[in-house]
């Protein structure tokens, strides 16, 4: 798979991980047919959507949305400088999408513990992550309104990484969609520098509001890429 090297980074701007790597890799498997509506939910820096776009040799027409203004701002200075034809609109979640359909909707909206997300390293220089105590305040909203922006046979993409409820995401979505499927599941190390921070995590775990595992004395969480139609 090429990398898509020319994503600009920009503080107040969500930088892709290792959870985006994975929503790229199962998208492209995915994608079968030329000119297929594709939607990047959530975008950020568009690397996503981008990424998609440079490892397919046909055309397909691209959409990207995000809260965030700069966000758009800076996807679309990524996609001209990648020489990408785009479309990228402001506006939380489907808001700015009114009577669109897509064929894929990849969404990669915040969903992880607000306390887990007040530590890490993601979240810095003030990136907004409004996604409630366990994670799913976001995702929930995108489960129940993705059907409506999807076309017959369209598909949904979504990650569900441990640090959120992960019982409770799946349930929705099973509530909304006649099948959601796992299609990869990734282990990761946590940041070193969330491990002082210990004992908040086992809180959090105990109670069931994150998950995580504990491996040659390293701190673990899961990446769980879904596929819902």
């Amino acid at each position: 798979m090429e990398q898509n090297k020319m994503i600009i980074k920009l503080k107040k701007v969500f930088t892709p991980n290792a959870t985006s790597d994975l929503l790229v890799f199962n998208s492209l498997k995915i994608l079968k047919k030329k000119g297929s509506d594709i939607l990047d939910l959530g975008c950020g820096t568009g690397f996503v959507g981008l990424t998609i776009a440079k490892n397919l040799k046909y055309k397909n027409n691209y959409y990207f949305s995000d809260i965030s203004k700069k966000a758009i701002l800076l996807c679309r200075k990524n996609a001209k400088k990648n020489k990408i034809k785009i479309e990228a609109k402001v506006g939380a979640l489907y808001k700015p999408w009114k009577n669109k359909k897509f064929d894929l909707i990849v969404e990669s909206v915040s969903a992880i513990a607000k306390k887990v997300a007040d530590i890490s390293p993601w979240y810095t220089n003030n990136i907004p992550c409004a996604c409630g105590e366990d994670g799913t305040i976001l995702v929930s909203r995108v489960l129940k309104e993705s059907k409506k922006y999807l076309k017959k046979n369209g598909k949904l993409i979504f990650p569900i990484v441990s640090l959120s409820n992960k019982k409770k995401i799946l349930k929705i979505a099973k509530k909304y969609f006649k099948t959601v499927r796992l299609i990869q599941s990734k282990d990761w190390p946590l940041p070193k520098s969330m491990y002082s921070k210990s004992y908040l995590l086992e809180k959090l775990k105990k109670v069931g509001l994150i998950s995580y595992k504990k491996k040659f004395g390293l701190i673990l969480y899961t990446s769980d890429i879904y596929i819902a139609y």
